[in-house]
Formats: structure tokens, C-alpha cells, sequence
């Protein structure tokens, strides 16, 4: 019959009484009083679709953490569970609370609080705050009590007796995820904690670090022995590698990281392994750096390490950069070093001179190709061996082959032409550009002097070319053809 507007909550008022400012929300936890206050304001504004899904929602919360912190009020007699399917719970008045005999107390929490007190008060004396949340360590995370007491007294060995309480709750989770129920255990648990605590204090130290290590820094020790399986002789030597950059915790984090992708054998590995397995991935990362592509991974460091037993990093380098400049990837440089390698190339000085001579040749290919109208742009290997021949075999220079080109200009395969006309003049003897262009002048005038109009190309013709048919044979059979029908047929050949 009577209800509020839905937004009238929102522009009313919770009433919170001062004993409950005063008394219990200095020794709450943040998201205690957060969760008390939002279920106190339900209570004076509830509606049907309320549920422990929503509150988290609306809080940001987990339902871990607002049941954590119901748990906690109930402690405090300020709120009763009524219902576990689904969760509900009803709010004391702090007034009536105060009306509650002794006889409603919480056995298990004293019972706790005395065990604790008995085996730590003259350690530290722990206020209220800090033993709820060691409570919720025995009630939300299922840790014994003898256990609790045993990480209080770990925690006070490694940051004496003024640690904090937050750095052994993560303590108390990482107990929890590892099932410690026995004080044999715990035992086992601290003695490893104790080793990751020193591990990571002479870790701190190398790196000028002298405070004492946090919680999170122990953890990420952990990490690194536990789930990784690195040595401290490991993480040392991967430490030294720190000193190329930032010499953080996180950066060396990232370094065994990396070192743990590489190699399968992780924990196995030496100090010496990590300096080499590094010093193998800046030689990669050199590489990559030169081909302009790739990523340091598996395969790319196998490729690598099969270079490096081909060529030392300065030949490597330089098959990164030709093949980089073509768009190759890693696989083509280990081939192209393998072939570098079944030349006979062995030494950086061999190949810089073998990869000059290609580009050499390159270039005087495609100067060739331009005298001639040609538009190719694969070279192929016949190119490259004809070159070699002319070169290396004859003795020609590459104004010698130029000038020659020209006189191959009109054949239909230019290449094979040249390499006939270069050959003439090995067995002539010619030279020199300026000797090639006497003999072509002479063997035109000789030509033109003859009887019988006997072409120039007639001369080629009478000399032993046993068997080959090339362009240069069919271009002279197409003039002498051309000579026998202006003559009526007849020849005087």
C-alpha cells in the first residue's frame, strides 16, 4: 500500500551511530566498513532484487572478500548470519549488542585469540585489527591455528617483530594455495620461504640494494627457483646481464623469463649456460637488427646456433644484410651461409670479396642488359657464370665487355653472342676497346671490298663453331638467305 520512490535512496540518509565510528571502525579494514556500511544502508532501503552477486558488483568486491568481512562483523556481534542458501544476515543494534550476555561469545575466536596470545604476547602484542585478520586466516583460508602461530614467529625471524600484517597474509594465501595443514608442513614451507628470503636479500645486495625485501620480492624469488627452476648460481650470472639496462628486479625477471622460453632444460642450466645462451640471443638480435624482421624465439635461436657453427657473427651479419635487403628470412640465411660454405668461403675476408664480386657483377649484368633494350630483371646463374668466364678465364675488364656488348646489340640472345664475339677475340688476341673497334671496322672494309657482295656476317660464318647452333649462327643463315634471293638465288659462298 505504502512504498518509496526506487531513487529514494539515493537522496536519503543511513544513520551510523558514533560508538560504531569511535569503537569499531578504527580497528576494521577498509573493505570491512565498506561492506558494513552498504548492508546497513539495504537495511534501511532493501529491495526484492538484492543478492551477495549484486553487492559484489556494486562494491567491486569478491564474494570471498564480502563474506570475509560478514565473518569479521559477526565476530564483532554487529551482524548474524540467518541464511547460508542464499547468504543473508541481519544487523544488531550496537545498543542491543551491548545487552548480549557473555554466554553469546565466540568460543572458537577466543579459544584462537588465547593461543595466539599465549605463544606471541611477549613477542608482540597484536590489537584487534591484526587478530581478526589472523582469525580469517584460520576460518577463511582453512589454516591451523598451530600453523598461524608458526608463521607469526617466521615472520618476526625475517623482518622482526614489526612486519605487517598484509606481508604475512600473502604468506598465509601462498600456505593455503599449497594445502599446509601440519606443523611438519609448515616446517618443510619455511625452510623454503628462508631460502627465498636469502636468496633474494644477496640478490638485492649485487644490485646495491641494502633494504630488507618485501613480501612481493620473495614471491618473485620464488618464482624464479620454485616454478623455473633457475639456480642462485643461475640468477646471479643473469644478473650480470642487468648491467646492459635497468638493473631492476623486473627487468632481470624478464631476462630468466626469456632464458626459461629458450631452453627447455631451465633448471639445469649453469652460470656459464645463461652467459652463453645470452650471449647467442645478442648475437640474434644483431642479426634480426640487420635483416629488418623476425623475433627472438625458438626457432630463430636453433637457426642462429647452426650460423654460428658455419661463420663467425661478422660473416652472419653480412648474409643478414643481403638477405635483408631482398626480403629473405632466417632459413635463407643459414642457406645462403651454406652455400657460401660449399664455395670454399671460410674467413670474413673471403667472403666480403666474394659478396663485392656479386655486386660487381650485378651491376655490370645489368648495364649490359640497358646496352641492349633489355628489360629482365632475374639474374640467373648462366649470367653470373659466363661473367666469371670472361673475367676470370679470359681476362677481360669490364670496359672490354661493354664495348663488346654493342656489336651484340641485335641478336635475339645477346649474352651467348657476346660470349662468341669475346671468344674471337681471345684467339685474335684483342685486347682493348680500342683493338675490338679496329677489327670490327676492318672486318667490315674487308667484307665490303669483296667480290660477290660477300657480307660481313660471311666472315664469322668460315670459322669452326663444330655443331653449335646458337643466335649468332641463325642471324648469319637468315643474311645469307636474304643475300641469295636479291642474287636470284645464287651464292657465291
Amino acid at each position: 500500500m505504502f512504498g518509496f520512490d526506487e531513487r529514494y535512496a539515493m537522496f536519503d540518509i543511513t544513520p551510523v551511530e558514533n560508538q560504531f565510528i569511535l569503537e569499531y571502525l578504527p580497528e576494521a579494514k577498509g573493505d570491512y566498513v565498506k561492506v558494513y556500511l552498504y548492508g546497513l544502508m539495504r537495511c534501511y532501503h532493501s529491495e526484492d532484487d538484492m543478492s551477495l552477486a549484486r553487492m559484489c558488483y556494486e562494491l567491486n568486491m569478491t564474494e570471498e572478500d564480502v563474506t570475509a568481512a560478514f565473518r569479521y562483523w559477526e565476530r564483532r556481534r554487529l551482524v548474524r548470519r540467518i541464511s547460508d542458501n542464499p547468504p543473508q544476515w541481519q544487523y544488531i543494534n550496537i545498543k542491543q549488542k551491548n545487552l548480549i550476555s557473555d554466554d553469546d561469545s565466540d568460543p572458537e575466536y577466543e579459544d584462537f585469540s588465547n593461543a595466539v596470545y599465549e605463544a606471541f604476547d611477549k613477542v608482540r602484542r597484536l590489537h584487534g585489527s591484526e587478530l581478526s585478520a589472523c582469525f580469517e586466516w584460520h576460518e577463511g583460508l582453512k589454516l591451523p591455528t598451530e600453523v598461524i602461530i608458526m608463521l607469526l614467529n617466521h615472520m618476526v625471524e625475517l623482518k622482526g617483530k614489526n612486519f605487517r600484517i598484509s606481508e604475512a597474509e600473502k604468506v598465509a594465501v601462498q600456505m593455503a594455495g599449497e594445502n599446509i595443514q601440519s606443523v611438519e608442513a609448515a616446517e618443510e614451507f619455511f625452510s623454503r620461504d628462508g631460502q627465498a628470503y636469502t636468496g633474494i636479500r644477496k640478490i638485492l645486495k649485487k644490485m646495491g640494494k641494502r633494504y630488507l625485501p618485501s613480501e612481493a620480492q620473495v614471491s618473485l624469488y620464488r618464482k624464479w627457483t620454485k616454478d623455473w627452476g633457475f639456480s642462485q648460481e643461475a640468477i646471479e650470472a643473469a644478473l650480470e646481464l642487468t648491467a646492459k639496462g635497468d638493473p631492476s628486479l623486473g627487468y632481470l625477471d624478464g631476462i630468466l623469463n626469456s632464458l626459461r622460453q629458450e631452453n627447455p632444460d631451465a633448471g639445469e642450466m649453469t652460470a656459464d649456460n645463461v652467459r652463453d645462451s645470452a650471449k647467442r640471443t645478442d648475437g640474434l638480435r644483431e642479426v634480426l637488427k640487420e635483416l629488418g624482421k623476425g623475433d627472438v624465439n625458438a626457432r630463430n635461436l636453433q637457426l642462429y646456433g647452426q650460423m654460428a657453427e658455419l661463420f663467425p657473427q661478422e660473416v652472419i651479419l653480412t648474409a643478414a644484410r643481403e638477405c635483408g635487403h631482398n626480403g629473405k628470412d632466417t632459413g635463407e640465411i643459414l642457406k645462403l651461409l651454406q652455400a657460401w660454405k660449399e664455395k670454399g668461403l671460410s674467413t670474413p675476408k673471403e667472403v666480403k670479396a666474394y659478396v663485392q664480386s656479386f655486386h660487381d657483377q650485378t651491376a655490370l649484368i645489368r648495364e649490359l642488359r640497358k646496352i641492349w633494350g633489355t628489360d629482365e630483371n632475374r639474374i640467373g646463374k648462366t649470367d653470373r657464370s659466363l661473367l666469371s668466364k670472361w673475367e676470370n678465364e679470359m681476362g677481360f675488364g669490364r670496359e672490354m665487355i661493354l664495348a663488346a656488348a654493342a656489336y651484340a646489340a641485335e641478336a635475339k640472345q645477346p649474352m651467348a653472342y657476346l660470349d662468341k664475339i669475346l671468344t674471337d677475340y681471345k684467339d685474335k688476341g684483342i685486347r682493348t676497346p680500342e683493338e675490338a673497334k679496329q677489327d670490327h671496322q676492318d672486318r667490315k672494309g674487308t667484307n665490303a671490298s669483296r667480290s660477290g657482295k660477300v657480307l660481313p656476317a660471311q666472315d664469322f660464318a668460315q670459322r669452326d663453331y663444330s655443331g653449335v647452333q646458337d643466335e649468332m649462327m641463325k642471324s648469319l643463315a637468315k643474311e645469307m638467305e636474304a643475300f641469295k634471293h636479291e642474287n636470284g638465288g645464287k651464292s657465291d659462298a
